[in-house]
């Protein structure tokens, strides 16, 4: 029997939470790619809806769980294992949701699981997601988790985590990534999918205008730039490293770095 992790055309969709991630999903939906069956429903944060597949939901949760973290992905914790037990979960969950020639996964917790599934599906490709530290941060905040309320400076050390496992695994497996910012795929939606198309041979259609709605990428930044002045302040290696993140993230127009 024909092995279906050979056969299909796999995008996997990821990056630090709240950076986009389900609008580039939704995004890539209407252009044709297979993203589940059984998707999270939309709350007051993501009306339109998480395009967040169940399975692998629930997959990195309960690999958590085995390592003592906390399910929502909060932790600083380093090469964080996969116990032998995961792996034939991971085969199955893979093989119930291969029906289509092109399909993918989004799911923000991914990001800190990147080499185990560049392993176990070494032809995948992957759409690193970023934000800026401060729309992440804003967006953190009015989201109301206990975990910022009490210790609210761990939302900028979350997102420096987060986007330094993108940067590493993007300077080993460049050429089976696209690293984006969320604002440019935003700006240049049909070009942002064609260069997924062109880059990894990927047959895409255009996608739907209907998909973006702006109300719901909110920044707040003042005008005299305060916050982004207050991370400079306190967190200069998160500026450093956004800067590091844009210098390398795709531009249309131009050869990334």
């Amino acid at each position: 029997m024909p092995d279906k992790k050979s056969e299909s055309q796999v995008l996997i969709m990821t990056g630090m939470h709240r950076s986009g991630t389900s609008l580039t999903a939704s995004l890539l939906q209407s252009a044709g790619l297979h993203v589940g069956r059984r998707l999270m429903q939309g709350t007051e944060f993501n009306p339109k809806g998480y395009f967040e597949n169940i399975d692998f939901f629930e997959f990195h949760l309960d690999l958590l769980r085995s390592q003592g973290v906390n399910i929502d992905g909060w932790t600083l914790q380093e090469n964080l294992d996969v116990p032998d037990e995961f792996i034939d979960k991971a085969n199955a969950i893979v093989d119930k949701n291969s029906l289509s020639h092109i399909w993918g996964w989004k799911e923000p917790r991914t990001t800190l699981f990147l080499d185990f599934w560049a392993q176990l599906l070494p032809d995948a490709k992957f759409l690193l997601i970023y934000r800026s530290p401060w729309d992440v941060i804003d967006s953190l905040y009015r989201r109301g988790d206990e975990i910022f309320r009490n210790q609210p400076e761990l939302a900028v050390k979350y997102w420096i985590f987060y986007n330094q496992k993108v940067l590493d695994f993007y300077n080993k497996y460049g050429d089976k990534c696209l690293l984006a910012n969320i604002e440019t795929i935003v700006k240049y939606q049909d070009k942002y999918v064609a260069e997924i198309s062109q880059k990894f041979g990927i047959n895409l259609t255009n996608p739907s205008p209907a998909v973006y709605d702006d109300s719901l990428m909110q920044t707040n930044i003042s005008e005299d730039g305060q916050r982004p002045s207050l991370i400079d302040y306190y967190f200069p290696e998160a500026i450093e490293m956004y800067q590091e993140l844009e210098s390398r993230g795709w531009h249309p127009n131009q050869t990334p770095d």
